[in-house]
């Protein structure tokens, strides 16, 4: 794949100091580009001015659990395409995310990358097929319940889904890695498809769904492997991830994530530091 702009768009919406700190390390790249969407109802970003630091347009209230957090990330997608002309990568992360190396190696290993976009994905279908303990859950989250308005809770409710064998349902990771053809799919698939996002807009956490199922639908012509090149430990029964601390760094520096999450100024201060040592190290 040719040599093209990097661009990282983060969705933060707390921690100044984190978030100028995640930035100063992205834009030591040599094609990356920042682009910021930072929730209205956390005040200023505090992000010094930079010409390689971007921001969204108008952007929206990005709660956890609604649907204001996949409309994010498909802004993030249009305003990359319309700000960065050329465009050759698009990466998703938060302001809890931290690299793993740097910058230098990350647009290395995205140049030689032979595929058009890379994210965690299942399909929900069959129930014969299943192949993950995620999938029943979601069957049940996104066809067969409700999300109150107003809430972040959902009950059980008879819905007429807009899945079909011609449009199916796909969950996976919201922190994704899109390149130029794959970001310009899914904004075509979102005008093709406008009854998908009505739906699932109503459904409890819509990020997981939203931005996979534009994307995976109408995909022949696209290289996607289920790999969101992420660092995430979890902890059984916990739905968010657990904050990462030094003695994750062994696990992070083996790894083949491009980005580590989530991260918290104090806990994981000390990871961080080691990570910018390392990436100091190998450039």
């Amino acid at each position: 794949m040719s040599e093209g702009a990097v661009v990282v768009a983060v969705l933060s919406h707390r921690d100044p100091g984190q978030l100028q700190r995640l930035v100063d390390r992205v834009i030591e790249g040599d094609r990356t580009v920042v682009l910021l969407h930072h929730d209205p109802r956390s005040g200023p970003h505090g992000v010094r001015p930079d010409d390689r630091v971007l921001s969204v347009r108008n952007p929206r209230p990005a709660p956890w659990g609604g649907p204001g957090l996949a409309r994010a990330v498909l802004s993030c997608c249009a305003e990359a395409q319309r700000l960065v002309p050329d465009l050759q990568w698009l990466l998703i992360i938060s302001g809890q995310d931290y690299p793993t190396r740097s910058l230098r190696q990350i647009e290395a290993e995205l140049d030689a990358l032979p595929l058009d976009a890379t994210l965690r994905h299942l399909e929900v279908g069959d129930p014969a097929l299943d192949t993950h303990p995620w999938q029943a859950r979601c069957r049940a989250r996104y066809l067969h319940r409700l999300r109150l308005p107003m809430t972040y809770r959902s009950v059980p409710f008879p819905r007429r889904p807009p899945f079909d064998s011609s449009t199916r349902l796909f969950v996976g990771d919201m922190w994704v890695n899109l390149g130029r053809k794959a970001v310009q799919h899914v904004l075509e698939q979102r005008k093709r498809l406008p009854q998908v996002e009505r739906y699932l807009s109503r459904c409890s956490i819509p990020d997981e769904a939203l931005l996979p199922s534009l994307l995976l639908n109408g995909s022949e012509h696209l290289r996607v492997a289920s790999n969101s090149r992420r660092f995430i430990r979890w902890t059984e029964g916990d739905p968010h991830p657990a904050t990462l601390t030094h003695h994750d760094l062994p696990a992070v520096r083996d790894s083949t994530a491009w980005f580590a999450r989530k991260v918290e100024p104090g806990t994981s201060a000390t990871l961080l530091d080691r990570l910018d040592e390392l990436a100091s190290i190998s450039g």
